[in-house]
């Protein structure tokens, strides 16, 4: 009775201790909704560090069966990561926040829900192809409160401004200062053609790809005109105007017809202050070419080395 008592004693602190038990299954599909057999899939469980702040992942990794499921089980906090990959297939990595409580007595607790269905789109390796990709890090506006035009092959504002040539985007923007925490930023971006045009899209709709865009850029649904803005009054916090996930495809220097538009894809954001604006983009050099699947290995820019943009 006393050793029972002592073995009680002993692992008591780690029953107490001890984070509930998270289940889910992982459903590993292409896209045209087929399973995905043999992936590597894998749940990320989240566990406090032994020593110091923050927490480790510990994972569960297998194979998909047939059915392309995979099953995952682990003590956790309140986060899951998750995802697969496969030969001839983009990665796949996102995380599950929806753990809403916890059931069971100490020491046997349960995450809830219990074992829900996760599901994991992998999208097939295409096409991909040499394109001019650039993280313009903030680039100065040469002028305010007028459109400039931005060459996207020359890196550049258009002459007297620059080298640029062509103008791809007309970009402003403008300040209206009341005081110095009561003020409003206007951005707008304009294109020259009537067929020229940009449209957002949302990567949450494509989950974790690694291939966050479509493979081809839409045919149609561009719009000439885009604004943004920030505004700050008096008194209240500046409230963000840009938007987690939020991407866009765009098209430019068509000319009568759409087989003279080149197309591309704007990675983030647009993100603008008062005196810079900031875009990653990738501009398919094909006319006519739709295709927006970027081979990293492709730039048509010379990076500098630790600078390489490695998203398709």
């Amino acid at each position: 009775m006393k050793k029972l008592i002592f073995f009680i004693l002993l692992i008591l602190p780690t029953i107490v201790l001890a984070l509930p038990t998270a289940k889910v299954t992982l459903l590993v599909k292409n896209e045209s909704g087929e399973p995905v057999s043999q992936a590597n899939a894998g749940v990320g469980f989240r566990i406090p560090k032994s020593e110091g702040w923050g927490s480790k992942s510990k994972g569960d990794k297998g194979l998909t069966d047939d059915e392309g499921l995979f099953t995952g089980e682990g003590e956790t906090e309140q986060i899951i990561l998750y995802g697969a990959k496969k030969s001839g297939y983009y990665s796949y990595h996102d995380k599950f926040t929806d753990l809403t409580g916890v059931s069971g007595i100490t020491g046997f607790r349960r995450w809830q829900p219990w074992n829900p269905t996760l599901e994991v789109v992998l999208k097939k390796i295409k096409n991909p192809i040499a394109m001019y990709v650039y993280d313009t890090d903030r680039v100065k506006l040469p002028k305010f409160g007028e459109f400039i035009g931005y060459d996207l092959i020359k890196q550049d504002w258009l002459i007297p401004y620059g080298k640029g040539i062509t103008a791809d985007f007309l970009l402003k923007i403008t300040k209206d200062v009341r005081e110095k925490f009561d003020y409003t930023i206007d951005f707008e971006l304009n294109f020259l053609s009537e067929l020229d045009g940009i449209q957002s899209f949302d990567t949450k709709a494509n989950g974790g790809s690694e291939l966050k865009s479509d493979h081809l850029a839409p045919s149609e649904g561009y719009n000439n005109n885009f604004k943004n803005r920030r505004e700050r009054t008096s008194g209240k916090v500046l409230i963000s105007p840009f938007i987690e996930g939020r991407n866009y495809y765009f098209r430019t220097r068509c000319d009568d017809d759409l087989e003279s538009c080149l197309y591309g894809k704007v990675y983030g954001d647009i993100d603008f202050s008062s005196k810079s604006v900031r875009f990653i983009y990738y501009l398919n050099p094909t006319p006519g070419d739709r295709n927006v699947e970027f081979d990293p290995k492709k730039n048509l820019f010379k990076q500098r080395r630790g600078y390489e943009i490695k998203a398709p």
